[in-house]
């Protein structure tokens, strides 16, 4: 399938809606436009239906709707279970409880990431025998409170920035995107972290590599901020899928705090590049947000390979231990 001038299908029409299928039916779609970009996470009594990022549209559904990430519920009968692992309840909700940190953030993530932080941490002290789930909902409601009433807001401004970190981050991450020149969506990323490569360099021509972190900050404060405070499901919707469609904090390879330093580690990225294109652009537009997004998922996300090359590459900037992620969120 070759995407048209615009990077969009050719078979797309005006109301951006497949003609092959208006006309012919499903019957007559590939396999592909079939069921991409729609996914499961499967387990043995239960479904979890969701979408791959790194189709545009599915990106601009997910962003634009305030409503797009409500849960719903159907129930189907069949005779056996699903031949999967049956789905760990602590599991699950230690993940419902993650998704509704983010939710009651707002446009305020880094104070939702901070939260999960301190979530995480006291989770880790909860015994797992002994009123688990009573000692986790007074945690949980704790952490809320916090949150809600302003405490993070104040614990988070008093952590100063490492500027040596964000920037090592964002270098080794676009030496790594070099190496995607192959990919579909490479020329859309590349684009916009060319954009990021022109602030950065103007800062080490001073070697004064805090210069344009500052500057990308300055940018999403006085600017992208007020932008979201207008739209405030936007980024909110696209955290809240991550830790949906990742089960965040649960994956088996590794612990839920590194997950949360990985995850605070893309989303430090994202929102970098968002910066740096409004910086030398002028304006904030949703469509450059989706065009980040989805092309950084078509690259990083494709493939279960593809997804762990990419995090190791953010590992190696870690610096002491996963609570590092902090200094991301200044």
């Amino acid at each position: 399938m070759k995407l048209n001038a615009s990077g969009n299908c050719a078979f797309m029409d005006e109301n951006r809606l497949c003609k092959v299928h208006s006309r012919l039916g499903a019957a007559a779609l590939s396999n592909t436009c079939a069921t991409y970009p729609r996914a499961a996470n499967t387990f043995k009594y239960e479904q979890q239906k969701t979408l791959a990022l790194s189709c545009p549209e599915a990106t601009r559904q997910l962003l634009a709707s305030p409503d797009a990430m409500l849960f719903g519920e159907s129930i189907r009968q069949q005779p056996y279970g699903n031949k999967a692992k049956d789905l760990d309840q602590q599991k699950k909700l230690l993940n419902l409880m993650c998704l509704n940190i983010i939710k009651f953030s707002g446009i305020h993530l880094d104070e939702g990431f901070y939260a999960l932080a301190s979530f995480l941490l006291g989770a880790e002290r909860v015994s797992p025998e002994e009123d688990w789930l009573v000692q986790m909902e007074h945690h949980f409601s704790d952490v809320l409170n916090n949150l809600t009433q302003g405490e993070i807001r104040l614990q988070l401004d008093q952590v100063k920035p490492d500027y040596n970190l964000q920037w090592s981050l964002l270098l080794r991450l676009q030496s790594w995107f070099s190496t995607m020149a192959d990919k579909r969506a490479f020329p859309t990323l590349n684009h916009y972290v060319n954009k990021l490569i022109y602030i950065q360099a103007e800062g080490a021509k001073t070697d004064d590599v805090s210069q344009p972190m500052i500057r990308l900050d300055n940018v999403w404060q006085k600017q992208v901020m007020p932008w979201l405070a207008e739209r405030p499901w936007i980024m909110n919707n696209y955290i809240q899928y991550r830790i949906y469609d990742d089960f965040f904090p649960n994956n088996e390879n590794r612990s839920p705090l590194l997950s949360l330093y990985l995850l605070t580690a893309e989303w430090f990225l994202l929102k970098s590049l968002i910066a740096a294109n409004v910086e030398l652009v002028g304006t904030v537009s949703e469509e450059d947000i989706i065009n980040i997004i989805y092309s950084y998922h078509s690259i990083t996300k494709h493939t279960p390979q593809s997804v762990m090359a990419f995090l190791a590459e953010i590992d190696k900037v870690k610096v002491n231990d996963d609570l590092s992620l902090i200094y991301l969120l200044k």
